[in-house]
């Protein structure tokens, strides 16, 4: 007995060329959708090599105002985002949770893999009836011009502090970073009718929000390392922030954690207790990343699985 074969139609360049937008859009929200949550799984199990447990156990801090200042200090960003797209989009409290796995996505994987799968995700749950790119692009542009302007306001809060640290080619090099940020601070402004998508009073807020965030971080960040080495007083955990903040978003200036070394010993001396509890909460926050990323990827990937069947 023959079988004869069902043709089979050729391939066309044609048809992949005319294949809908929205058909592509659904192929790469799929795609990030199980890409991205991986990436972090990926991310958590490469990191956790270099994190020595044991020791972050050691130094750990028994009953202390510590812990509860760590977990408003980590979970200060993404509850502000939430704010911002629940008045935007009156997202529910169940957003909380992509906009934690955003933050890990961002801190370990790569820079705005969270903004993207954030936006793959909104697209999915958010109920929207249009696409949310517009708003996620807007809330990003905003939170850059926020962490701008706190920047050149904190220079010159603390210009006696930055001058006995920028000296010589650095005192230079600080000079252009300042006309870079000022330059980046002011083009969205310059150019708001056509680059932002959202109401004047939408961005507003969401501005106001960025800026109560920021100042909340820099009270909070100097509050955890107080409560782990109180002899320092707040005020100068606080001037010490203070300046690691605006050394972090110096857009030309190397070595920043050679310059925020030089700044700690400007303001704390030689002091191994002060090292310690900064890099203790850094590790934490690192450790943090990790059991976040690590449920919160597993979540994504069995959600997915289920949407499927």
């Amino acid at each position: 007995m023959t079988t004869i074969a069902s043709p089979r139609a050729p391939f066309s360049l044609d048809l992949l060329l005319n294949t809908p937008k929205k058909k592509w859009s659904d192929i790469a929200g799929t795609a990030a959708s199980i890409a991205i949550p991986l990436a972090i799984l990926g991310a958590v199990v490469i990191n956790a090599h270099g994190l020595d447990v044991a020791r972050l156990v050691a130094v750990a801090p028994g009953a202390s105002l510590f812990w509860p200042a760590f977990v408003l200090l980590y979970a200060t960003l993404p509850v502000s985002y939430w704010i911002i797209y629940r008045r935007i989009w009156n997202l529910p409290i169940s957003g909380l949770v992509p906009l934690f796995r955003k933050q890990v996505a961002n801190e370990i994987v790569v820079g705005y893999a969270g903004e993207a799968h954030f936006y793959f995700w909104a697209r999915r749950h958010a109920g929207l009836t249009g696409s949310p790119f517009g708003a996620i692009k807007d809330v990003s542009v905003l939170s850059a011009v926020a962490g701008n302007v706190i920047t050149l306001v904190l220079m010159a809060l603390t210009a006696r502090d930055v001058t006995m640290l920028m000296h010589g080619g650095l005192a230079a090099t600080f000079r252009w970073s300042i006309a870079v940020i000022v330059i980046c601070s002011l083009v969205p402004f310059l150019f708001r009718r056509r680059l932002f998508l959202l109401p004047p009073g939408e961005l507003r807020f969401v501005l106001g929000v960025h800026f109560a965030r920021s100042m909340v971080s820099m009270v909070l960040t100097a509050a955890t390392w107080h409560f782990l080495f109180p002899a320092v007083s707040l005020a100068t955990w606080l001037s010490l922030n203070t300046l690691r903040m605006m050394i972090s978003r110096l857009p030309l200036v190397a070595n920043k954690d050679i310059l925020f070394a030089a700044a700690t010993l400007l303001l704390l001396g030689d002091n191994a207790d002060a090292a310690l509890a900064i890099a203790f909460t850094a590790s934490l926050t690192l450790l943090a990343h990790l059991v976040v990323g690590a449920t919160t990827g597993v979540a994504a990937l069995v959600e997915r699985r289920r949407g499927a069947n």
